[in-house]
């Protein structure tokens, strides 16, 4: 009975010994994988200074709720060419602007463009609700009622949009109202979507 007595014992020492080199293991590589995580690890760095409102640079990244409440933004659509537009229900020049967004956004999205229109009103999303229906508006609406988005990309204008290939960097900035169904455009877009 001793000698079985004894093989328990090695088998419990030989488990956990087994057990405490698994939890070494996984120690070792949670502290290797947060080290290449930190600054001085040029591979894995994110730097911030590359996300600027400017073309050539990474857009800068912001997630809004949308009409549906959902939290959205640029890095849902990644891999697609995205048109970011910022505009108002009281704006003027946006409501002419809208109808060639739909145009442009029913051509396209199948082929890998999206388009997110950032309201800049403050009032809530009752107003733009309204707006999007009157205008049977199909891409998606983000709300910045807090001013998140135009924080990140200040303007002294509006509207004022934003084209971003599909590496989420800003090809173009347009400063007030385009119309965004003409054939020069397409031609833009077309090469961006086939790069």
């Amino acid at each position: 009975m001793k000698l079985i007595g004894s093989k328990e014992k090695r088998s419990i020492r030989l488990k956990d010994g087994l057990l405490g080199l698994l939890i070494i293991v996984a120690l070792v590589l949670l502290i290797l994988s947060f080290q290449n995580t930190r600054p001085g690890n040029p591979e894995l760095e994110i730097d911030l200074s590359q996300y600027k409102p400017e073309a050539g640079y990474l857009a800068p990244r912001f997630r809004l709720r949308n009409l549906k409440g959902n939290l959205e933004g640029l890095d849902d659509h990644s891999g697609k060419v995205i048109v970011v537009n910022f505009w108002a229900t009281w704006c003027v020049p946006c409501i002419k602007e809208m109808p060639s967004f739909e145009t442009l956004y029913r051509r396209y999205r199948s082929k890998g463009l999206t388009l997110l229109a950032v309201s800049l009103d403050k009032e809530g999303s009752s107003k733009v609700q309204e707006f999007v229906d009157k205008y049977e508006l199909s891409f998606p609406v983000l709300l910045d009622t807090d001013g998140v988005a135009e924080k990140l990309y200040p303007s002294f204008t509006i509207p004022f949009t934003y084209v971003v290939d599909k590496w989420g960097r800003v090809v173009a900035r347009v400063d007030g109202a385009k119309d965004w169904e003409s054939a020069e455009t397409f031609k833009a877009i077309e090469h961006l979507l086939n790069q």
